[in-house]
């Protein structure tokens, strides 16, 4: 008999925890879009369709085409010679944006403090690519054309370098709306 209570309120417990958890990682992404800094990548689309997971847009940023030019060439080093050190899988760059808050440089986090129109943003590798938020924007079914003329990306980063995609942008920086 009291074994069987003891599993239902360590049950609950369990339950209870891992909704505290979700709560908590939710307030955290909130917070994160009410307070975050603004960030805008020029986007370098592509245009896929996936029957699986509906209608997306690939994304590709313009600013880190440079960034993975580095990364591949500090590869070939690194494990050509054995002292030099490899670009880890993920990390940091930093952006440098404008009064528009558009990035106009990055480069690889070397520790150095922030200037005040910098942002620590983290990166990470996938299927070989440099990815900077999230590498793609799914959208409602039969919205394609609207999103075709997306040009920006709009996020908010987080302090701890965790940028969240908010918005597709037109060549004018205005919202598209879904």
């Amino acid at each position: 008999m009291q074994t069987g209570n003891l599993r239902k309120w360590l049950a609950g417990v369990v339950i209870l925890l891992a909704l505290i958890a979700v709560n908590a990682g939710i307030w955290q992404k909130e917070q994160m879009l009410n307070q975050g800094a603004v960030m805008i990548l020029e986007l370098a689309p592509v245009d896929p369709r996936s029957l699986m997971q509906g209608d997306y847009m690939a994304l590709n940023y313009a600013i880190t085409r440079s960034l993975q030019e580095q990364l591949y060439q500090q590869r070939q080093g690194c494990h050509s010679v054995p002292e030099t050190p490899c670009f880890p899988v993920r990390g940091n760059i930093i952006v440098a944006v404008n009064e528009h808050r558009l990035v106009t440089q990055a480069r690889f986090d070397s520790g150095e403090p922030l200037k005040p129109d910098e942002l620590r943003v983290n990166y990470h590798m996938k299927a070989g690519t440099l990815t900077v938020g999230t590498d793609a924007y799914f959208f409602q079914e039969d919205h394609g054309e609207r999103f075709a003329s997306a040009r920006y990306g709009a996020f908010r980063v987080g302090e701890d370098g965790t940028a969240l995609l908010t918005a597709m942008l037109d060549e004018n920086g205005k919202v598209i709306q879904p």
